[in-house]
């Protein structure tokens, strides 16, 4: 669906604290105009949007963002999310090309993908998910959700840069190599004090070495749970005995 720029000027939702916008065209100003006439948006979710290839999001209100380039239309499709100021912000979901944080302080939930190359989140820098150059910790996320995982160098760096990160989701990938040491072989602050929670999501004993489970169970210090997520035609009684010699 295409919005008129001339009906943009007129919508106003003074009242309005939650706005999705799904495979939806419209100009970059347009975009602005509308998000800038929402005076206490507290929930933004942007999917398959296309005509803008950027947003800018200041916003004393937002507490929760989530942004996918997953559209039809593949002209001017939305590619960059910059997040100016937004204090009260707490979760963000996004898969876009470029993602830049300068301001949230509160942010506790953040959902990120392999396939973005360029991130930068507060002081941090990446490029295709190697970390450019030296940054301070963000410590404000608690939740940190990883939507592809390849390795598990990949998996260590990112808790490098969220050393307070207490639950973790991992969705693995399929062609995923494990080619570390069980053993970690520098403290992490994350987990040696922090990190509870572990889940992994589309796990399959065929295709992922146990050693990166293993990892986990055997470094973080205050783990209290792991849980898998499987198909249900492979979770069986037997699939589960085999799962508990396995990480013995």
């Amino acid at each position: 669906m295409e919005l008129p720029a001339l009906t943009t000027p007129t919508l106003c939702f003074p009242s309005l604290k939650q706005l999705s916008l799904l495979d939806l065209i419209i100009s970059e100003s347009a975009l602005h105009g509308v998000l800038s006439r929402c005076p206490v948006l507290e929930t933004l979710s942007l999917d398959g949007i296309s005509g803008t290839r950027r947003v800018w999001i200041s916003s004393l209100t937002l507490r929760s963002v989530g942004v996918s380039d997953c559209g039809y239309c593949r002209e001017a499709r939305l590619e960059e999310l910059v997040i100016v100021d937004a204090p009260l912000l707490e979760r963000l979901i996004q898969c876009v090309r470029v993602i830049r944080i300068i301001q949230a302080p509160r942010l506790r939930t953040l959902a990120y993908d392999d396939h973005i190359p360029i991130s930068q989140l507060g002081t941090m820098h990446f490029e295709k998910t190697v970390l450019v150059g030296p940054s301070d910790a963000m410590r404000s996320v608690k939740i940190l959700g990883l939507l592809t995982a390849p390795d598990l160098d990949y998996v260590t760096g990112f808790l490098k840069c969220f050393p307070c990160v207490e639950k973790l989701y991992i969705v693995l990938d399929t062609w995923m190599i494990f080619k570390n040491d069980v053993k970690c072989s520098a403290p992490l602050e994350c987990l040696d004090r922090h990190l509870k929670k572990v889940q992994i999501i589309n796990y399959d004993e065929k295709r992922l070495d146990v050693n990166f489970i293993k990892f986990f169970v055997l470094n973080a210090r205050v783990l209290e749970s792991m849980k898998f997520v499987v198909r249900r035609d492979k979770c069986g009684t037997k699939w589960i005995a085999r799962q508990r010699k396995s990480y013995r």
